[in-house]
């Protein structure tokens, strides 16, 4: 864990050289630490690989099945098997997409099974690197309608698909660890990648006739109100709907869609969903309070898209 290194201070009373060098030395040691500990930034799959690659392979694994409507939960199944009643998943045929099942990592002492980051990293050296955004967002999403998604973000923020390295945790998790093992501390893994990115990108699917997923489930409630809470920069990826649809709609029409009661939310894990509703939603004043936090986050960030059309369009249609 990171300590806080603003609150260690010499002992500026003793007047011995000797310890004041040494306290000296201790504070260098310390500040290196911190330096050593944020440079190792979890690694992320560029947006570009899931565009040209990713998504390809799945088609040419999958020929029959997987189209329009697959969601990351269906090719879970695909992958690693169905899961039993505590979520974890028998690996007994797993698909060996990218080379993940049969390459060897540190982490599983000598067991085969790594991320599919680790795959893609070792086959596709560039298409790797350092995380610049943590996803957060739902496993029952369509595949192809979230990578659309994160194309048309990084259009939208100016980057190029190429150098926008995002941390998925199905693709960046070992999922042989997580699925099959019986896991890590999620809250706790959260929390050190969230800091470590330092950039948390909501992926909200459709939400004008329905309320949207992403606000059913427990995880992204979590991560958008831990986020906000610890000052770390967040934005939104669409998925479904175009700030261009939203803007000709009344707010009330889309409010709706991203109403948040934390109470009623669901995680797959049952042990993640007693722990995280704990902390953020243990009384009803706290359920209140995040349900406020939350929806307000996610208002403005579309608001703030909204805006941005519209300021667009004033100025192309007065030029």
């Amino acid at each position: 864990m990171l300590r806080c290194f603003g609150c260690v201070r010499p002992d500026v009373t003793s007047s011995e050289p000797a310890r004041i060098a040494q306290e000296a030395e201790r504070q260098e040691e310390l500040g290196k630490e911190a330096v050593d500990y944020l440079s190792e930034k979890p690694k992320g799959v560029s947006v570009e690989f899931l565009v040209t690659h990713f998504d390809r392979e799945l088609e040419r694994l999958f020929p029959d099945k997987y189209d329009e409507a697959t969601t990351f939960v269906q090719l879970a199944d695909w992958l690693w098997g169905p899961p039993d009643s505590d979520g974890r998943r028998g690996f007994e045929r797993p698909v060996d997409l990218f080379g993940h099942v049969r390459m060897i990592g540190s982490s599983r002492e000598g067991k085969a099974g790594v991320s599919l980051c680790t795959a893609i990293g070792q086959r596709f050296p560039s298409a790797v690197g350092c995380a610049t955004n943590f996803i957060s967002w739902s496993w029952r999403y369509s595949i192809k309608k979230f990578i659309r998604a994160l194309q048309a973000y990084c259009a939208g923020h100016n980057n190029t698909a190429s150098g926008c390295f995002v941390w998925v945790c199905f693709i960046c998790n070992n999922q042989f660890e997580w699925l099959q093992d019986g896991g890590k501390d999620g809250v706790a893994e959260f929390g050190t990648n969230l800091e470590k990115i330092g950039r948390l990108t909501c992926v909200v699917d459709e939400f004008l006739e329905s309320q949207a997923v992403y606000v059913q489930r427990l995880w992204p409630v979590f991560e958008v109100f831990a986020a906000s809470s610890q000052g770390v920069t967040i934005d939104v990826a669409l998925m479904g709907v175009t700030p261009q649809q939203l803007a000709r709609e009344p707010l009330s029409t889309f409010s709706r869609g991203l109403v948040v009661d934390v109470l009623s939310t669901t995680a797959t894990d049952p042990k993640d969903e007693q722990r995280i509703k704990m902390l953020i939603a243990n009384d009803s004043g706290a359920a209140n309070a995040t349900n406020e936090v939350v929806q307000l986050v996610l208002f403005d960030l579309i608001s703030f898209l909204i805006k941005l059309i519209l300021k667009s369009s004033y100025l192309r249609d007065g030029s």
